[in-house]
């Protein structure tokens, strides 16, 4: 349920409210600091078709996510939620669930067939309740030490 009638759900521009937003990021990414945030914002924004879309309560951010569309052979078009997080002091709110309604209508707008999304293990259940099902991916990485940072292309990541 719901307890924010003011509750308003906008997209941020690149470079707006970054000190709001990052308080809010840090929540689930303690380790992301400011100028690192900004910089993958901008290049994702400019590159990847990223969106960062807020909860407000007011001036208060109440909660981010993260939207960018992405296609492959086997799923076809699909929205990708990253890093969708609500702040302390808003959870159980009715906020992230709103957020996720909110990414399914752009879904829908935009004629994709499906949302996917990486989820915590203790988050599952909160998506589940929402008709998210896990799939059957397996997520494997690897870290590369001669990949360059996009905010500095001489700093290793």
């Amino acid at each position: 349920m719901l307890v924010f009638p003011d509750l308003r759900i906008e997209e941020c521009p690149p470079g707006t409210h970054t000190h709001l937003l990052h308080a809010v990021i840090r929540e689930l990414r303690p380790e992301l600091d400011q100028a690192v945030f900004e910089a993958r914002w901008l290049y994702q924004a400019e590159h990847l078709q990223y969106r960062l879309i807020a909860a407000w309560i007011g001036e208060q951010v109440a909660a981010i996510m993260g939207l960018r569309p992405v296609a492959t052979l086997s799923r076809g078009r699909f929205l990708h939620i990253d890093d969708l997080v609500v702040h302390p002091d808003y959870r159980r709110d009715g906020i992230g669930t709103a957020l996720i309604r909110w990414a399914e209508a752009e879904a829908r707008h935009a004629g994709m067939g499906s949302v996917y999304l990486d989820s915590r293990s203790d988050a599952v259940e909160f998506y589940r309740r929402l008709g998210y099902v896990p799939h059957g991916s397996t997520l494997v990485r690897k870290y590369l030490t001669t990949v360059a940072e996009p905010s500095n292309p001489n700093r290793a990541g």
